[in-house]
């Protein structure tokens, strides 16, 4: 219908003479933010049959965005989820009911956000909240005297402080020291470490211990099997590997020594200085630095959370692949992703498409952080700071059971298997707290290391210097390989491609693990050794291991691999592995 004809205005001597009020500006509607990461314990999850499941970082953040923007009671529709790449669906997110409807197939799912229980945080205006990561898993305030102090320590732009001034240790008399850049609390009699978060006025700001790489790398398995991911691909394998080095070059490195000690002073910080234990895993560090500086670099990888999950991947690669387990664990073993990124040089190229950086599930999948030094401060997780308390909290729920079965253990074994696990775990002194059933270890230090030596030749084809989140160094990139053999100071942070197929063989790369805890540190050989022995059985057949080795690889396996049981010709001593 045609809306009828205004009637012309009639000027009226009041109204000719007067003009009317101007409107006011309607308000703007407030700006919703963007996501850009979840919040310290906000996780996603669906509901699929009578269990719950993650969703991928990158979809929860998805989720909570579009939760932002429309409101706990709104609704909205996307295409965006990463697991709709290639299908061009649209979902339609119900945030009241909270469910996600697949508009093509009408299949409805549950969905549900999990938050950490709200902390007391004092008032807007009163100052900053301080809290540390408790034994049962959750953030809990310091009392406001030691909140006070830490904040004011805080304040001064100093990385550590130290007191004994604590509300908790009257009649203890303990040292502790605050570093406020790793966020770790640390008891220098027990040696006890815990983590720490910051929030700012009001609690709008925080500064911290959320997830870290490993955590996401091993939700990321939890989503997927090794059968799945490589459905339809074939990772690409190395070049037969040939030493190419000259004797001069050799002798040059072995003449400039240690990396970490190029024109640095051997300063272990005022953590690891103080600990007995710390400062022997770091004297024996630099000893194997030492011995390999001639034809192999070094890098170090820092974590906590997953290291249960690395573990079990060193033994399964020791039964298949001879790895050398009970030196190292293995932070990557599934090959099939390694086809989209099998070297820093693809890494590089496809970084520029990463909005996210080294948070994108491509990165997690193939890539490690680390750095180029044990001892220079410039990292973003320097080691000297962060070997004591690791480098991240959080829970790993049901992940256990995904890693076993994307190493080739049937589903219906890995259950169990699991559990036998965790009970070997807390018989080593492993920290296990993220995994259900698990349990702290005994000096609450859940921190781990990792000492990566990779042969001199392969530098510039599998790592690539980096700023924070990944960002390439191009000053260090000269090329890197170039940068780490001067006579000068080495440091900065480097992002790792861990192609298995050659992080795997003792020809290319030699890796070692040093933990925290005491106790576990030197019982890890046997931890492995039992550990072995439990998946021997399982994987004990030739089909079975034909079976895991072509899902861990992603199609049929490369030339040097054999179906025996690799176990007894894994086994090296240690003088032979520990040399250059």
């Amino acid at each position: 219908l045609k809306r009828p004809p205004r009637a012309p205005h009639r000027l009226t001597a009041q109204s000719s003479t007067s003009t009317m009020p101007p409107k006011k500006k309607a308000k703007a509607a407030p700006k919703k933010k963007v996501v850009k990461e979840l919040p310290p314990g906000v996780s996603w999850q669906w509901k699929d049959g009578s269990k719950w499941k993650d969703f991928l970082e990158e979809d929860a953040i998805l989720l909570e965005t579009m939760r932002e923007i429309n409101g706990e009671e709104g609704s909205c529709v996307t295409k965006d989820f990463s697991f709709n790449q290639g299908f061009d669906t649209v979902y339609t997110i119900d945030f009241k009911a909270m469910t996600q409807l697949n508009n093509d197939s009408k299949k409805k799912r549950t969905l549900r956000r999990s938050a950490p229980k709200p902390a007391k945080v004092p008032p807007a205006g009163s100052g900053a909240g301080w809290y540390w990561w408790s034994d049962e898993d959750d953030w809990q305030p310091f009392d406001p005297v030691d909140a006070a102090m830490l904040e004011k320590a805080f304040a001064t732009g100093n990385t550590t402080f130290m007191t004994k001034d604590l509300t908790f240790n009257k009649g203890f008399d303990s040292l502790y020291i605050f570093d406020f850049s790793t966020m770790s609390q640390i008891n220098t009699e027990s040696g006890t470490s815990r983590k720490m978060q910051r929030s700012g006025v009001g609690a709008k700001k925080v500064v911290g211990h959320t997830k870290d790489a490993d955590d996401d790398y091993a939700l990321m398995l939890a989503g997927s099997t090794a059968e799945g991911m490589a459905h339809g691909s074939k990772a690409p394998f190395a070049a037969k590997f040939e030493p190419s080095l000259t004797p001069e070059f050799i002798a040059a490195q072995k003449k400039r020594g240690p990396t970490s000690l190029r024109k640095q002073k051997k300063d272990y910080g005022p953590v690891v200085s103080k600990d007995k234990h710390g400062s022997a895993c770091f004297d024996d560090m630099l000893k194997n630095e030492k011995e390999f500086c001639g034809e192999w670099a070094v890098f170090y990888h820092s974590y906590s959370s997953a290291a249960i999950l690395y573990e079990v991947q060193a033994a399964v690669a020791a039964v298949l692949f001879r790895f050398k387990s009970e030196f190292a664990a293995l932070p990557r073993i599934i090959c099939a992703p390694f086809k989209h990124i099998p070297t820093a040089h693809r890494m590089l190229e496809e970084f520029p498409k990463w909005k996210d950086r080294d948070h994108n599930q491509a990165f997690r999948l193939v890539g490690l952080c680390g750095t180029s030094s044990l001892l220079a401060d410039d990292s973003e997780a320097p080691a000297k700071r962060v070997f004591l308390g690791g480098y991240s909290v959080g829970p790993l729920g049901g992940v256990l059971e995904k890693v076993l079965q994307s190493c080739g253990v049937p589903k219906v074994t890995a259950p169990s298997l699991a559990k036998e696990i965790i009970k070997l775990a807390k018989v080593h002194g492993l920290d296990t707290r993220g995994i259900p059933g698990g349990d702290k270890c005994k000096s609450g230090r859940s921190g781990h290391m990792l000492q990566i030596f990779l042969r001199r030749e392969l530098i510039d084809e599998y790592v690539y210097p980096a700023f924070p989140f990944g960002v390439p160094d191009k000053k260090r990139m000269k090329p890197f390989s170039k940068y780490l053999a001067e006579d000068e100071p080495i440091h900065g942070q480097v992002r790792i491609t861990l192609n298995p197929d050659v992080f795997l063989r003792a020809t290319t790369a030699r890796i070692f693990t040093y933990s925290a805890d005491p106790t576990f540190n030197e019982a890890r050989p046997a931890f492995q050794e039992a550990l072995t022995d439990l998946l021997k059985p399982i994987l004990g057949d030739e089909e079975t291991r034909i079976k895991a080795a072509t899902g861990i690889f992603g199609g049929k396996p490369p030339e040097w691999w054999s179906p025996e049981d690799q176990g007894e010709a894994a086994k090296m001593d240690k003088g032979r592995y520990g040399s250059s």
